[in-house]
This record gives structure tokens, C-alpha cells and sequence, in this order.
């Protein structure tokens, strides 16, 4: 889903339901396209926090360089939060964070699980699950994390 559909899906969503207190971060990979597991979790189960932050991270052409910072809002309730990093950086996402002073309840992320018969996409498959996910990478607390699977059928 676009991000302009989201929005306004999101609009009516946070409108109509019972928010959670705190924050609750979700990742991206690409800011212009809002991940399936963001759309289960927020649409399809009514999980909306108070506040919602979007992160995507931006790898710049420098080696090295951090810097995160807020978007302007996109709707209430609903913010985005990029991290701008060089390529040859091994950052803290957590201590960007607080130094922006977002302290989060919860953060989700997205996982795919891929079922398939092609002998090909299997190979993939079994590569993708034994690699570590992102945030095994970044060092998120484990206390507040919340994968979400989307199953991807081939």
C-alpha cells in the first residue's frame, strides 16, 4: 500500500478505535511504501498507540556520518523518523533515539515467511530464515519487540 492510501486509512482507523498509551515504533525499507505487517497490525488487529512513529533508514554515498531526525507529522498520532547513515557505519538506532526523545513501548517489525514448491525460491527461502533479521543487527531490547508475520505464498 501507497503511503497517500495509508494515510487516510489511518486517519479514519485512529479516529474510531482506543488508542494504547506510549509510543510504538515500526520500521520501513522504503518510506513510500507502507510494509504488509503494518497494515495487518494497525488495520486488521487495531493496534494504534498514541503515538506512532514510522523509521526508515537512508544510506548516504559518504562512509561515515549519523543523523536522525523527524519528519514533519503526517497525521495525528503519526510520524516518521529517518536515519541518515554512512555506509561503513555500525549504528545505535537506540541511542539515536533517545537523543530525538522517543521512548518507545513497543516496536514492531516485519518478518516473510516463504512457502513455495519452486526448487529455486526454496534455496532463497532457506537462506532468508537462517540469515538474522535486522534487529538482531541493530541491537533492539528484546523486551519491546513484537515480529509480525506475513506469509508469502510462490
Amino acid at each position: 500500500m501507497d503511503q497517500t492510501q495509508f494515510v487516510e486509512k489511518y486517519r479514519l482507523i485512529y479516529k474510531s478505535v482506543s488508542k494504547i498509551k506510549g509510543t510504538a515504533l515500526f520500521f520501513l525499507k522504503d518510506k513510500e511504501k507502507i510494509p504488509p505487517y503494518i497494515i495487518r497490525t494497525m488495520f486488521n488487529n487495531n493496534i494504534i498507540y498514541e503515538d506512532n512513529i514510522l523509521i526508515s533508514f537512508v544510506r548516504s554515498d559518504e562512509p561515515f556520518g549519523v543523523k536522525g531526525n523527524f519528519m514533519d507529522e503526517i497525521a495525528p498520532g503519526l510520524r516518521t523518523f529517518e536515519i541518515y547513515q554512512g555506509y561503513m557505519e555500525v549504528i545505535d538506532v537506540e541511542e539515536i533515539l533517545r537523543e530525538a526523545g522517543v521512548d518507545e513501548k513497543a516496536i514492531f517489525y516485519g518478518l516473510e515467511d516463504i512457502i513455495t514448491r519452486n526448487p529455486l525460491w526454496k534455496i532463497f527461502s532457506i537462506i532468508k530464515r537462517l540469515s538474522p533479521a535486522f534487529v538482531q543487527f541493530y541491537k533492539l531490547p528484546s523486551h519491546k519487540l513484537h515480529g509480525v508475520i506475513t506469509r508469502v505464498e510462490m
